[in-house]
């Protein structure tokens, strides 16, 4: 039976996730300032990076946000919504720190990546496991 509750956990990571990107987004703000540049990244390596790290997290977070919120209403596997969470949000500060100090290969970058990565991948399976469990959803498909 699939039980529904409030995805608490998902809401924290949100809330975090939400000002985190806020925050980012004053960083390119201070960097259009800085570079001069109002539109686009004007060519400038540091604004570039600023853009790129702001970006990464906003192509990231929707789809962890939203993979997240599904393991933890489904009432399985939620011993692993808290790990998976702090995984996502630690992986995703330290993808934002690698990148800041350097536009090249880092042991941050690497923790960010291949964190955020796994915890996507991770709720990819669980669900995929719950879907396999419980088969009713099967009936809805068009036949």
């Amino acid at each position: 039976m699939i039980q529904i509750t409030y995805p608490y956990i998902t809401a924290a990571a949100a809330v975090f996730l939400a000002v985190f990107q806020m925050i980012l987004t004053l960083y390119v703000a201070n960097g259009r300032g800085k570079y001069k540049t109002g539109l686009g990244d004007g060519g400038h390596p540091g604004l570039i990076r600023r853009i790129r790290i702001h970006g990464n997290l906003a192509e990231n977070a929707p789809l962890f946000l939203i993979l997240l919120a599904l393991v933890e209403t489904s009432g399985q596997w939620t011993e692993f919504v808290p790990i998976l969470a702090a995984l996502f949000l630690v992986a995703r500060l330290s993808h934002a720190m690698g990148l800041s100090i350097s536009a090249g290969p880092s042991v941050f970058r690497l923790i960010g990546v291949l964190g955020s990565m796994g915890a996507v991948l991770t709720l990819a399976v669980l669900i995929a496991l719950t879907l396999s469990r419980n088969t009713q959803w099967l009936a809805h498909l068009p036949r």
